[in-house]
Protein backbone atom coordinates (compact mmCIF):
# COMPACT_ATOMS: atom_id res chain seq x y z
CA UNK A 1 0.00 0.00 0.00
CA UNK A 2 2.83 2.23 0.29
CA UNK A 3 1.97 4.04 -3.48
CA UNK A 4 -1.50 4.51 -1.89
CA UNK A 5 -0.07 6.21 1.14
CA UNK A 6 1.58 8.39 -1.45
CA UNK A 7 -1.03 9.15 -3.29
CA UNK A 8 -3.31 10.09 0.09
CA UNK A 9 -0.06 12.41 1.42
CA UNK A 10 0.87 14.21 -1.86
CA UNK A 11 -3.02 15.30 -2.24
CA UNK A 12 -4.18 15.77 1.19
CA UNK A 13 -4.00 19.19 1.16
CA UNK A 14 -6.38 19.51 -2.25
CA UNK A 15 -9.02 16.93 -0.53
CA UNK A 16 -9.20 18.84 2.12
CA UNK A 17 -9.93 22.05 0.15
CA UNK A 18 -11.85 20.53 -2.05
CA UNK A 19 -14.26 19.08 1.08
CA UNK A 20 -13.98 22.74 2.89
CA UNK A 21 -13.98 25.22 0.48
CA UNK A 22 -16.44 26.76 -2.49
CA UNK A 23 -20.04 25.61 -3.38
CA UNK A 24 -19.23 22.20 -1.50
CA UNK A 25 -18.48 24.30 1.84
CA UNK A 26 -22.32 26.68 1.25
CA UNK A 27 -24.04 23.20 0.81
CA UNK A 28 -22.55 21.41 3.75
CA UNK A 29 -23.28 24.45 5.93
CA UNK A 30 -26.78 24.68 5.08
CA UNK A 31 -27.16 27.87 3.08
CA UNK A 32 -27.72 26.57 0.02
CA UNK A 33 -30.38 26.27 -2.09
CA UNK A 34 -32.32 22.90 -3.98
CA UNK A 35 -32.03 24.91 -7.36
CA UNK A 36 -28.73 25.43 -6.78
CA UNK A 37 -27.67 22.05 -5.88
CA UNK A 38 -29.20 21.05 -9.00
CA UNK A 39 -27.02 23.17 -10.89
CA UNK A 40 -24.28 21.34 -9.45
CA UNK A 41 -25.04 18.09 -10.08
CA UNK A 42 -25.69 19.25 -13.78
CA UNK A 43 -22.04 19.63 -13.44
CA UNK A 44 -20.45 16.89 -11.93
CA UNK A 45 -22.57 14.91 -14.22
CA UNK A 46 -20.85 16.20 -17.51
CA UNK A 47 -17.57 15.18 -15.89
CA UNK A 48 -19.28 11.55 -14.98
CA UNK A 49 -20.30 11.18 -18.37
CA UNK A 50 -16.91 11.80 -19.60
CA UNK A 51 -14.90 9.48 -16.88
CA UNK A 52 -17.49 6.71 -18.09
CA UNK A 53 -16.97 7.51 -21.68
CA UNK A 54 -13.37 7.06 -21.61
CA UNK A 55 -13.19 3.87 -19.26
CA UNK A 56 -15.66 1.69 -21.73
CA UNK A 57 -13.73 3.19 -24.45
CA UNK A 58 -10.38 2.45 -23.58
CA UNK A 59 -11.53 -1.04 -21.32
CA UNK A 60 -9.27 -3.48 -22.88
CA UNK A 61 -6.83 -0.88 -22.07
CA UNK A 62 -3.70 -2.89 -19.58
CA UNK A 63 -4.52 -0.69 -16.44
CA UNK A 64 -8.19 1.18 -17.27
CA UNK A 65 -9.53 -2.51 -17.24
CA UNK A 66 -9.13 -2.84 -13.41
CA UNK A 67 -11.13 0.41 -13.09
CA UNK A 68 -14.26 0.30 -15.53
CA UNK A 69 -16.39 -0.43 -12.87
CA UNK A 70 -20.13 0.36 -14.00
CA UNK A 71 -21.65 -0.46 -10.81
CA UNK A 72 -19.85 2.84 -9.51
CA UNK A 73 -21.40 5.52 -13.05
CA UNK A 74 -23.40 8.01 -11.69
CA UNK A 75 -24.64 9.69 -15.04
CA UNK A 76 -27.95 8.36 -15.67
CA UNK A 77 -28.69 8.28 -11.45
CA UNK A 78 -27.95 11.92 -12.40
CA UNK A 79 -29.88 12.94 -15.11
CA UNK A 80 -33.20 11.15 -13.04
CA UNK A 81 -32.18 13.41 -10.23
CA UNK A 82 -32.18 16.29 -12.55
CA UNK A 83 -35.22 15.75 -14.57
CA UNK A 84 -36.77 15.80 -10.79
CA UNK A 85 -34.75 18.79 -9.40
CA UNK A 86 -35.03 21.40 -12.20
CA UNK A 87 -37.83 19.81 -14.71
CA UNK A 88 -37.82 22.33 -17.66
CA UNK A 89 -35.38 24.45 -16.39
CA UNK A 90 -32.99 21.80 -17.01
CA UNK A 91 -32.29 22.44 -20.47
CA UNK A 92 -31.68 26.19 -19.38
CA UNK A 93 -28.65 25.75 -17.59
CA UNK A 94 -25.34 25.68 -19.19
CA UNK A 95 -22.56 23.89 -17.98
CA UNK A 96 -19.01 25.61 -16.31
CA UNK A 97 -16.25 27.02 -18.37
CA UNK A 98 -14.27 24.88 -15.31
CA UNK A 99 -16.65 21.86 -16.16
CA UNK A 100 -15.62 22.56 -20.06
CA UNK A 101 -11.93 22.23 -19.19
CA UNK A 102 -12.30 19.25 -17.00
CA UNK A 103 -14.20 17.30 -19.67
CA UNK A 104 -11.79 18.49 -22.28
CA UNK A 105 -8.70 16.95 -20.36
CA UNK A 106 -10.29 13.94 -20.06
CA UNK A 107 -10.97 13.37 -23.61
CA UNK A 108 -7.67 14.27 -24.44
CA UNK A 109 -6.20 11.66 -21.89
CA UNK A 110 -8.99 9.17 -23.28
CA UNK A 111 -7.57 9.34 -26.61
CA UNK A 112 -3.94 10.05 -25.75
CA UNK A 113 -3.12 8.91 -22.70
CA UNK A 114 -6.00 6.44 -21.28
CA UNK A 115 -3.72 5.11 -18.40
CA UNK A 116 -4.25 8.29 -16.62
CA UNK A 117 -8.25 7.85 -16.62
CA UNK A 118 -8.57 5.96 -13.32
CA UNK A 119 -7.24 9.11 -11.55
CA UNK A 120 -10.46 10.87 -12.35
CA UNK A 121 -12.70 7.68 -11.55
CA UNK A 122 -10.72 7.15 -8.15
CA UNK A 123 -11.15 10.65 -7.66
CA UNK A 124 -15.07 11.09 -7.96
CA UNK A 125 -15.99 7.88 -7.36
CA UNK A 126 -14.66 7.00 -4.08
CA UNK A 127 -15.41 10.67 -2.62
CA UNK A 128 -18.91 9.42 -3.08
CA UNK A 129 -18.56 6.63 -1.85
CA UNK A 130 -17.32 7.72 1.65
CA UNK A 131 -19.50 10.94 1.13
CA UNK A 132 -22.98 9.49 -0.01
CA UNK A 133 -24.32 8.86 3.05
CA UNK A 134 -23.72 12.26 4.52
CA UNK A 135 -24.68 14.05 1.88
CA UNK A 136 -28.01 11.86 1.15
CA UNK A 137 -28.90 12.82 4.85
CA UNK A 138 -27.76 16.40 4.53
CA UNK A 139 -29.92 16.66 1.82
CA UNK A 140 -32.96 15.08 3.36
CA UNK A 141 -32.56 16.97 6.52
CA UNK A 142 -31.50 20.37 5.35
CA UNK A 143 -33.57 20.76 2.25
CA UNK A 144 -35.85 18.57 2.39
CA UNK A 145 -35.10 16.71 -1.27
CA UNK A 146 -37.63 13.23 -1.21
CA UNK A 147 -35.72 9.93 -2.38
CA UNK A 148 -37.04 11.60 -6.05
CA UNK A 149 -34.18 13.26 -6.02
CA UNK A 150 -31.83 11.80 -4.50
CA UNK A 151 -30.86 8.44 -6.98
CA UNK A 152 -26.85 10.13 -7.32
CA UNK A 153 -26.71 8.19 -3.67
CA UNK A 154 -27.78 5.08 -4.00
CA UNK A 155 -24.88 2.32 -4.23
CA UNK A 156 -26.62 -0.92 -5.27
CA UNK A 157 -24.92 -4.78 -5.36
CA UNK A 158 -21.51 -3.36 -4.16
CA UNK A 159 -21.61 -5.74 -0.80
CA UNK A 160 -20.00 -4.38 2.33
CA UNK A 161 -18.57 -0.79 1.22
CA UNK A 162 -15.56 -0.54 3.58
CA UNK A 163 -14.52 -4.16 1.66
CA UNK A 164 -15.16 -2.79 -1.28
CA UNK A 165 -13.14 0.34 -0.98
CA UNK A 166 -10.35 -1.47 0.31
CA UNK A 167 -10.27 -3.96 -2.76
CA UNK A 168 -10.28 -0.22 -4.93
CA UNK A 169 -7.64 1.00 -2.88
CA UNK A 170 -5.40 -2.09 -3.59
CA UNK A 171 -6.08 -1.39 -7.09
CA UNK A 172 -4.38 1.47 -7.47
CA UNK A 173 -1.37 0.22 -5.14
CA UNK A 174 -0.22 -2.34 -7.21
CA UNK A 175 -1.39 -0.04 -10.60
CA UNK A 176 1.05 -1.39 -13.29
CA UNK A 177 2.90 1.87 -14.42
CA UNK A 178 6.22 2.11 -14.25
CA UNK A 179 8.08 4.19 -11.72
CA UNK A 180 8.32 7.46 -13.93
CA UNK A 181 4.07 6.56 -15.14
CA UNK A 182 3.38 6.80 -11.48
CA UNK A 183 4.30 10.00 -10.59
CA UNK A 184 2.62 11.12 -13.55
CA UNK A 185 -0.41 9.60 -12.21
CA UNK A 186 0.15 11.06 -8.83
CA UNK A 187 0.15 14.53 -10.97
CA UNK A 188 -3.28 13.84 -12.88
CA UNK A 189 -4.76 12.94 -9.35
CA UNK A 190 -3.67 16.66 -8.46
CA UNK A 191 -5.29 17.90 -11.69
CA UNK A 192 -8.57 16.05 -10.93
CA UNK A 193 -8.78 17.10 -7.55
CA UNK A 194 -8.01 21.05 -8.96
CA UNK A 195 -10.73 20.70 -11.51
CA UNK A 196 -13.22 19.92 -8.68
CA UNK A 197 -12.24 22.56 -7.00
CA UNK A 198 -12.70 25.02 -10.35
CA UNK A 199 -15.98 23.79 -10.09
CA UNK A 200 -17.06 24.38 -6.95
CA UNK A 201 -15.76 27.92 -6.81
CA UNK A 202 -16.70 29.29 -9.84
CA UNK A 203 -20.48 28.04 -9.21
CA UNK A 204 -20.05 29.28 -5.71
CA UNK A 205 -18.88 32.94 -7.67
CA UNK A 206 -21.83 32.70 -10.05
CA UNK A 207 -24.51 31.83 -7.56
CA UNK A 208 -23.39 33.97 -4.95
CA UNK A 209 -21.34 36.97 -5.72
CA UNK A 210 -19.37 39.38 -3.93
CA UNK A 211 -19.25 43.03 -4.11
Amino acid sequence: MQYMMKIREKTSLLHSAAEHSGYIKRLVDGNASVEGYAEYILNLKAMYQAIEEGLEKNKENEVVSQFVTPELYRSELMEKDLEFLLKEKKDEIQVLASTKACVARIGEISENHPELLPAYAYTRFLADLFGGRTFNALLGLKYNITEEGLNYYKFENLGDIRTYVMAYHNKLASISLSEEGKEVFLDEISNAYIYNLAISNELEAKLHPTN
